[in-house]
């Protein structure tokens, strides 16, 4: 009878995550770690479902790029003096344009 080892969702994360820095082909990343090759694409499958939109985040910053568009329904949509976020995923942030910093950084990195 076959021994199969139970993987937890962080450390295949964490497997995932360093297949991608070591730049290794995934079934050769698999082959040095003694991982089934289906079971990385399992996953691999999952880490990209949750990680969907987090791609254009820079891992050395944390930074997301922010394109700014003038919003030719500003006075129809909302007051003047909001920000409005469309963030990848889809949610929308709004806020007064006064905001505090640190609470930004919360509404945008829950």
């Amino acid at each position: 009878m076959r021994n199969y080892k139970r993987h937890t969702q962080p450390e295949m994360f964490c497997h995932i995550e360093n297949c991608k820095l070591s730049k290794q082909p995934q079934k050769a990343y698999c082959l040095d770690h003694g991982l089934a090759y289906s079971t990385f694409q399992y996953w691999a499958k999952k880490y990209k479902k949750e990680h969907i939109g987090m791609e254009a985040v820079s891992p050395s910053t944390g930074f997301i790029p922010v394109k700014v568009q003038p919003d030719l329904r500003a006075n129809q949509a909302h007051p003047s003096g909001q920000l409005h976020f469309l963030m990848p995923n889809g949610v929308q942030v709004m806020c007064p344009e006064t905001i505090q910093p640190q609470v930004l950084q919360t509404l945008l990195n829950p």
